[in-house]
């Protein structure tokens, strides 16, 4: 299984971990002199803090790897259960690495892990938001992948869980991508599918579903958070969707336009640019 067989050989030094993320971040050629500063006397604070798992799991997911991340917050939980700074973060490197897999086998082995190691970050803390979105943020692709009947229970757990965050912060760019793509996801099925899915499995999530809940909140989400690509390429999905190519056109370029924040960032700028490429958009300004 993955969660288990990825957790790192317990005899890898500190040194080795370090060493890895460092080099995705500033390359061969520089990572040497950093290790060298960290591993010497009065090393500078910032450095220091890489001595902890949680800091080197960030850097290892900033730099684009976030299996790496994963291995070492999972080594760490093995000892401390009951971090919720390691759970949450557990969960968000779960599910880029499932997000990256090809087939949805591949994937929700990696987006149900996520989905308990989130749920035990908000056993811990019931109002922290970071346990929140990211339970909601794998549920809502777990359910892409899902049947119809287990599909309707993690959208409404989506529908809660971002409700949840707005209700404490109202300009929460992530909640309200959360419930765009609900909104989107429901809407993009048949009005037969979505009815059937209402008569016999209906709930909130599904009742309060429509296209313009879906543009307001991915709208928002990109208004508050104007930086993340994923905010963009689901814009620019929603236009596509609806037949507006030159919105979709703008969104698509933005994805193009920003620096990779999460792992999978990368990705989806190679699928925008695929998309523009079919259009001739991008051809067109050479």
């Amino acid at each position: 299984m993955p969660i288990e067989g990825s957790v790192m050989d317990a005899t890898r030094s500190r040194k080795s971990i370090i060493i890895n993320a460092l080099d995705h971040v500033v390359g061969s050629a520089g990572y040497l002199v950093l290790i060298s500063a960290c591993f010497t006397a009065g090393a500078s604070a910032q450095l220091t803090r890489l001595s902890t798992p949680i800091s080197r799991s960030d850097v290892a997911y900033s730099s684009g790897n976030p299996l790496l991340s994963h291995e070492i917050l999972q080594e760490y939980l093995e000892g401390d259960s009951a971090s919720y700074d390691a759970l949450w973060r557990s969960a968000r490197a779960a599910i880029q690495v499932g997000m990256e897999r090809q087939g949805s086998r591949e994937q929700n082995q990696w987006l149900d892990p996520a989905i308990r190691l989130s749920a035990l970050a908000i056993t811990l803390r019931p109002d922290g938001i970071e346990g929140l979105y990211w339970r909601g943020f794998a549920a809502g692709r777990r359910a892409m992948n899902a049947s119809a009947s287990y599909a309707v229970a993690l959208a409404q757990i989506v529908h809660q869980d971002a409700h949840d965050i707005i209700a404490s912060d109202s300009l929460h760019g992530g909640a309200h991508n959360m419930l765009g793509k609900l909104n989107y996801e429901v809407m993009s099925l048949s009005w037969f599918e979505r009815t059937i899915a209402k008569m016999f499995m209906g709930n909130k999530a599904l009742d309060d579903t429509s296209w313009q809940k879906a543009e307001y909140h991915l709208a928002k989400a990109v208004e508050v958070w104007p930086d993340l690509i994923l905010f963009h390429f689901d814009m620019g999905q929603l236009h596509r969707k609806r037949g507006r190519r030159e919105g979709a056109i703008r969104s698509f370029s933005q994805v193009l336009s920003l620096g990779a924040v999460h792992p999978i960032d990368r990705k989806l700028q190679d699928e925008a640019r695929e998309i523009l490429n079919a259009w001739g958009v991008l051809r067109e300004k050479l």
